[in-house]
């Protein structure tokens, strides 16, 4: 690379030349040519940077010189200044016509010669530049291009580009077509151009010229799934999202986007969809999994254990104690993408606070004392599947920044072991405490309380839902041992059960049930209701006991109604049931004050 730009002077005038040569040799270096074909000569092996060039030559004029230079690749860029005695407007106009950049007329200024040269230079400097410039911007776009082309021969999908109209003329299609519809993309584009609506299934027409036409309108983005019919004649679900393109006034001239194939997740849609339906229609019956009752409050229940198992947050069940929160907590595991892992119930109120790690992340043979075997700790257990952490409330502090970094991805290392390890397990947890409460009172950490506490779910006690009491005496008396002479389940019985708040709630009001049907007797909150000996010369009527319990349920509505003077709302207060509850039942029983 040269130092200084090189200047290529001819002239055969000597003074001329010394005059150029004083005023340029600092900053520029310099070549000299006193004949034409010398010039022509230098030019085309030196290469200079610029020529300042005389018309008046022994051999040729400077015309002829610039014209030869023009001519050639090698020199057709270099700028030529003329330098001349003539004056007449003729030879500037040739001067300028052979090529030349600029015209100086002797006897001229240094100073101006000077400053014309480095104007040049500059000007020179920029275009080759902008020629590099526009050389690397060429080869960009090239491979832009060629990207771009690979991309759309191997899209699995559909970019195009259509009008603005109903039948979706095509403008531009790229060659996914085939693969998607099993037409060529020539089939929407030319000849005889098929509209793309031609291929929507026809159901579908309407709604999709509808929705485009309302987004266009509005100006935005546009997306809709669809079903289309291959050339096979197969029927294929179809995601499409575009944009429109607008002119200044705003009018959409055209539409750009692209159409893939969702098909198989729009089926596996379609198939949750009805497995929600029937787990919805399970819901309105009196069981669901292990967990029985149809009150409002539990539907709600229900519900919310299915939005549960469609995510993968932490879950915390709060109840009270026998409301059956470990019932609810494997049912979110079995409804979820997680059931078919591990399920890991653990008792935290019952591990030390010594045994904490050893418990949680396991530990090596050898760590401690009775250490003979590596051990796997609770959390790797449970990894892919669900960790059930049954009263969440009594974990310490510490052991809660401990479960804390582990659950939250930083690891954990088993008790004697050396080597991270990473579990991800989802936390189901329940607890009979206000958590928040413990959290304010500093017994529980604000950071480990909201990374549980995600998706809550609210257990009734059972005096709030006492309308699924005979059902629950129904499973029960399903689930227990048959006994030779087990007592029958009376108005009595019934009664005693409806009227009992059951402070203990379902694990209460088994033991209860139990203790009946075993010995005859029933005690509800240290009071014995029914002894042994009141079992004498009883005269039951023998049914089936889900007609018992049917025919005690209207009666016992009936009873209370009666008693609240046909008062609804009394009734269902009375009852501890809504008032949507009270009206169902008086339906389902056909209850009417006349």
């Amino acid at each position: 690379m040269r130092k200084k730009p090189l200047i290529l002077l001819v002239d055969d005038n000597p003074v001329n030349l010394r005059i150029l040569v004083d005023n340029l040799q600092e900053k520029y270096a310099l070549v000299v040519a006193k004949t034409g074909e010398k010039a022509l000569e230098h030019a085309i092996v030196q290469r200079p940077d610029l020529i300042l060039l005389d018309i008046v030559l022994p051999d040729m004029d400077g015309f002829a010189v610039c014209e030869q230079l023009q001519q050639k690749d090698a020199t057709c860029s270099i700028p030529v200044i003329f330098i001349s005695s003539m004056q007449d407007p003729e030879y500037k106009t040739r001067a300028f016509s052979v090529g030349g950049v600029d015209y100086v007329t002797k006897p001229f200024h240094q100073a101006e010669v000077v400053a014309r040269v480095h104007t040049h230079l500059l000007l020179k400097g920029m275009r080759e530049r902008l020629e590099e410039k526009n050389v690397l911007v060429k080869q960009e776009l090239s491979e832009n291009k060629r990207q771009l082309n690979t991309l759309m021969d191997n899209l699995p999908g559909i970019a195009y580009r259509s009008e603005v109209d109903a039948q979706r003329t095509m403008q531009f299609m790229s060659v996914g077509t085939y693969e998607l519809t099993g037409f060529p993309h020539t089939h929407f584009t030319e000849g005889g151009m098929e509209p793309f609506i031609s291929v929507v299934v026809e159901e579908d027409r309407a709604e999709l010229t509808e929705r485009l036409q309302a987004a266009l309108a509005a100006q935005l983005r546009f997306e809709h799934v669809y079903r289309i019919q291959t050339e096979a004649g197969d029927s294929r679900w179809v995601r499409e999202q575009a944009v429109g393109l607008y002119d200044d006034d705003g009018v959409p001239f055209a539409i750009e986007g692209f159409i893939s194939d969702v098909t198989e997740s729009k089926l596996q849609e379609l198939g949750i969809c009805e497995e929600n339906r029937l787990l919805k229609s399970k819901m309105k019956a009196h069981y669901f999994g292990n967990i029985v009752g149809d009150s409002d409050p539990m539907q709600n229940i229900y519900e919310m254990i299915l939005k549960a198992g469609a995510t993968d947050d932490n879950v915390i069940v709060y109840g009270e104690s026998g409301t059956g929160k470990e019932l609810v907590s494997r049912a979110v595991h079995d409804n979820s993408s997680r059931f078919n892992r591990n399920y890991v119930p653990v008792n935290c109120g019952a591990i030390p606070e010594q045994l904490f790690e050893s418990e949680f992340f396991g530990h090596k043979k050898g760590a401690f004392t009775g250490a003979v075997a590596n051990r796997k700790g609770y959390l790797e257990q449970a990894d892919d599947g669900t960790l059930f952490l049954d009263e969440l409330g009594e974990i310490s502090l510490i052991g809660q920044i401990k479960l804390l970094r582990a659950i939250e991805g930083g690891g954990f290392t088993p008790v004697g072991g050396t080597e991270l390890v990473h579990a991800r397990p989802r936390i189901v947890a329940a607890t009979n405490r206000d958590l928040m409460e413990l959290v304010q009172q500093g017994q529980m950490r604000s950071d480990f309380y909201y990374r549980i506490h995600v998706v809550p779910i609210y257990i009734p006690p059972l005096r709030e839902r006492k309308e699924d009491i005979p059902l629950l005496i129904d499973h029960f008396l399903r689930v227990l041992p048959e006994l030779d002479s087990r007592p029958q389940i009376t108005t009595e019985v019934l009664n005693a059960f409806m009227a009992y708040d059951w402070p203990g709630n379902i694990r209460e009001m088994q033991n209860a049930l139990h203790q009946y049907l075993n010995l005859g007797t029933l005690t509800l909150g240290g009071e014995r209701i029914i002894t042994g000996s009141d079992r004498s010369g009883m005269q039951v009527l023998q049914e089936p006991l889900e007609t018992a319990m049917s025919r005690f349920e209207r009666q016992y509505i009936v009873d209370i109604l009666k008693a609240n003077d046909w008062h609804r709302s009394h009734t269902a207060r009375t009852l501890q049931v809504d008032r949507r509850t009270l009206f169902r039942k008086m339906k389902q029983y056909d209850i009417d004050k006349d």
